[in-house]
């Protein structure tokens, strides 16, 4: 019997492994000079920096909402009276403020910062005067350099004694370096106890801007 003749390529015989090809117009196999299947290798390179692009933009936007939605949370809640959020914290019985006597009170409450809260914490002190059942408060700290502001002993004034600016009852500065009064706070009086809206406020401008914590 007679072998097979092997046909060589292009001679619209067998190409391989025995699959057929047809022969183009010129006696070339159509397949040949056809575009590759897949895409060039510069076209692979491109999309794949442009995916590990996209991912890290996810990845990041993943690790910032939350540290967002943390760092937003204290600014939350109600506008007091100088902007910003309220911050009512009990300070003491209303009973046990004697009428026109200046008491100095300490100021105890939650400390927070973007991830943690510390309970407890004493957050500053204040200068309260009861005037019939009104309660006027302020800040104890000097708004010169942030001392503290001390009761005189006639007790018709107050002193800071790092600088010696004086403060009279209502807070009002009469001498030395203090670019302002002392700072006001409100207050209010819930079941019998007296709460204080506590701020405190950057020292060494005229004006009030209240600073975080």
């Amino acid at each position: 019997m007679a072998e097979p003749t092997q046909k060589e390529p292009g001679a619209g015989g067998y190409l391989g492994h025995g699959l057929a090809h047809e022969p183009g117009p010129h006696g070339v196999p159509a397949s040949a000079g056809a575009p590759s299947a897949g895409p060039a290798p510069e076209e692979r390179r491109g999309a794949l920096k442009a995916l590990v692009a996209i991912g890290g933009l996810a990845c990041a936007g993943a690790i910032a909402v939350p540290a967002a939605s943390f760092i937003a949370a204290p600014a939350a809640g109600s506008a007091g009276a100088a902007g910003g959020r309220e911050r009512w914290v009990r300070v003491g019985r209303l009973a046990d403020l004697p009428p026109g006597e200046p008491r100095r009170l300490k100021v105890i409450g939650e400390e927070r910062d973007a991830f943690t809260v510390a309970k407890d914490q004493m957050l500053g002190a204040i200068w309260v005067i009861r005037e019939g059942e009104k309660i006027r408060a302020m800040s104890a700290t000097c708004p010169h350099l942030g001392c503290g502001i001390e009761l005189n002993d006639d007790k018709k004034s107050f002193n800071c004694p790092c600088h010696a600016s004086r403060f009279g009852l209502s807070g009002a500065p009469e001498t030395g370096p203090s670019p302002r009064p002392m700072d006001p706070l409100a207050t209010r009086v819930v079941d019998g106890w007296l709460e204080v809206d506590f701020r405190r406020y950057r020292d060494g401008v005229a004006e009030l801007q209240e600073i975080a914590g």
